[in-house]
């Protein structure tokens, strides 16, 4: 006779349930998580993500291969903000960050998370700052979720010790979450920032910044008509 080791049945839209030790069903997309990549899904992203998760999310997340990975994870507490003077913050959006590492390189993606509505949607920067390593290739990979679906946005700014990406957000609705994926080489420490405008700015304004440790969240220093602009988010890091 089959033992049943562990049965967990959440109620919500939708429902979750391991079935056993080893898989875990999600029966609205009919989509079948490992436990491993049911834990990563709601440490990384929380589990709201798994409502609204499609077949095409579960597909971005496959490509890790995490079973057969070791897997770090850092979130950061929305409430952390970097000291900023007259700057207001707000405690609306949080950003995590997780590595699955090969022999000589390592998979980074970064999540930042809308916890609520954003009142001013523009251009908002999200990027890397690299120490001690760099990109391992040129697949580097930026993708909008909310109520519209999910599309990538590719307004790349790269400077000799990182890079950023200008992402305007959707004109309404809640329910927004930006990813980064990016490889770098294995060796040194990855930095990862989301910055949110608190005005209306132009693309090229949005561009005007630098790569620096002292930066807003280690990595974005902007300078010029950004100066001021954005909300000072601390940033989070792993070593690779």
């Amino acid at each position: 006779m089959k033992k049943i080791f562990l049965v967990l049945i959440i109620t919500l839209c939708c429902s979750i349930m391991i079935v056993n030790a080893q898989e875990i069903s999600y029966n609205n997309q009919a989509i079948n998580l490992s436990e491993k990549e049911y834990n990563y899904i709601i440490e990384l992203y929380g589990e709201q993500y798994l409502q609204k998760m499609t077949v095409e999310d579960y597909n971005w997340i496959k490509e890790l291969n995490i079973d057969n990975s070791e897997v770090e994870i850092k979130t950061l507490n929305p409430k952390e903000f970097m000291p900023l003077g007259t700057i207001v913050s707000t405690s609306d959006e949080k950003i995590a960050i997780s590595k699955i590492c090969q022999k000589t390189y390592c998979i980074i993606t970064s999540v930042a998370t809308w916890l609520n509505s954003p009142v001013t949607r523009s251009y908002d920067v999200m990027g890397f700052r690299f120490y001690g390593t760099s990109l391992y290739n040129n697949n580097v990979v930026t993708r909008l979720s909310s109520k519209d679906g999910v599309e990538t946005v590719s307004n790349y700014k790269y400077l000799e010790n990182g890079f950023g990406n200008s992402i305007k957000l959707p004109e309404s609705g809640n329910d927004i979450l930006i990813e980064q994926r990016i490889y770098v080489k294995t060796g040194g420490t990855v930095y990862a920032s989301y910055q949110h405008a608190l005005k209306n700015v132009t693309l090229t304004t949005s561009k005007n910044y630098q790569i620096s440790a002292t930066g807003y969240g280690n990595v974005f220093v902007f300078t010029d008509s950004a100066e001021g602009v954005y909300n000072g988010l601390s940033g989070v890091y792993l070593s690779v």
